[in-house]
């Protein structure tokens, strides 16, 4: 029985051990964690538990516990405070284990020690994004799961005319005048970014999203250069102007619809619609077996309502988890913390509250 910490320094031991398990995806790499770690959002770590030949793998970004209104008192009184969180996405532990009796018992084995480590390294509390393909909220049953809404994935492996009978009617008729308007799709070179940086800054603008989705260049650079040909860029053109921008993820046998840029003046014309199933047809022919498009920004949105157009019968659910690993620390953070929005976790992380202390 072991219990290990290892950091993104430490990346062919990532590799080693994700290797071992058969059901993975992008958002387990070291690659992605250290993404977010060059992003100032946390320092990626990874827990290997291991019972003989069985493990759990667990990737997670460490954050320090700042920028709250207590923050001298509660350091001078506990020293410094950390939480874990899930990197953008989707994550949580994952495991070769295939026994269902056995699995229960090694992660009960684990979440015990975890919570152990949290304690004497003063980690106070922990956010999970469980991933909806890999649905490994049901392997921790120790952890009360919370759903939170359903995501659209295409299956690839069906035959294209089983795939576009799971469009539904309007979406296969806007595809059809997309190519009538005279949109294409080209991949374009992943090292070629001025096009999506300019097109995804007007779409995170124009949907007045959270200061967080506001990547800047180096971001971008940094995706690059660390995802590799793990990522590809798509983009629609209308009379030889790029009015869509699209960077999808790829991993052994699935595919992501990720960060996306668009020109609102040409909307009409589906360039979204043609893109997606253009990426259909060429992760097809790739040999990927599933393409995950996400879900919406809350519950049944129009976004979700978008993405479902590509398969009918499509739903994954999207869970997550937060754990409190010491409440009387947590309790004294939030003690002082007046936020109305108190579903949000951790209270002390909520937007607003980063605001006030920024213009203090």
């Amino acid at each position: 029985m072991s219990f290990t910490t290892f950091d993104i320094f430490q990346r062919e031991k990532w590799l080693e051990f994700l290797d071992k398990i058969d059901h993975k995806d992008i958002y387990f790499t070291p690659e992605y964690c250290h993404l977010y770690e060059k992003n100032g959002e946390g320092k990626a770590q990874l827990i290997v538990y291991e019972e003989d030949n069985l493990l759990i793998y667990y990737p997670f970004l460490l954050r320090e516990i700042n920028k709250i209104p207590n923050e001298y008192e509660i350091e001078a009184k506990y020293g410094k405070t950390y939480d874990m969180i899930t990197p953008y996405g989707y994550g949580g532990p994952i495991s070769n284990i295939k026994d269902h009796q056995i699995k229960n018992n090694i992660y009960r084995n684990f979440n015990k020690l975890l919570n152990e480590y949290c304690k004497e390294n003063n980690i106070i509390t922990e956010f999970i994004r469980y991933h909806p393909m890999i649905r490994n909220e049901i392997d921790n049953k120790d952890y009360e799961s919370e759903y939170i809404r359903n995501t659209i994935y295409v299956d690839l492996t069906r035959d294209k005319k089983e795939i576009w009978a799971k469009y539904d009617t309007k979406n296969r008729n806007r595809i059809r005048k997309s190519i009538q308007y005279g949109l294409k799709v080209v991949q374009s070179s992943i090292n070629d970014l001025e096009n999506f940086i300019y097109l995804y800054n007007k779409t995170m603008a124009k949907k007045q999203a959270n200061e967080y989705y506001y990547f800047g260049s180096t971001f971008f650079e940094n995706m690059v250069d660390l995802l590799g040909d793990q990522i590809k860029l798509f983009e629609v053109t209308y009379e030889d102007k790029v009015i869509l921008s699209c960077f999808f993820m790829c991993y052994g046998e699935n595919i992501h619809y990720h960060l996306l840029g668009s020109e609102e003046n040409y909307l009409k014309y589906s360039p979204n619609n043609l893109l997606i199933n253009f990426v259909v047809d060429w992760a097809k022919s790739k040999g990927f077996k599933t393409l995950h498009l996400g879900g919406g920004y809350s519950g049944e949105d129009s976004l979700y309502k978008f993405k479902k157009h590509f398969n009918k019968d499509g739903d994954l659910p999207f869970y997550t988890c937060k754990k409190i690993h010491n409440n009387i620390i947590y309790q004294e953070i939030i003690k002082d913390i007046d936020i109305l929005d108190k579903d949000f976790f951790p209270i002390y992380r909520h937007p607003s509250l980063i605001s006030k202390l920024k213009n203090v």
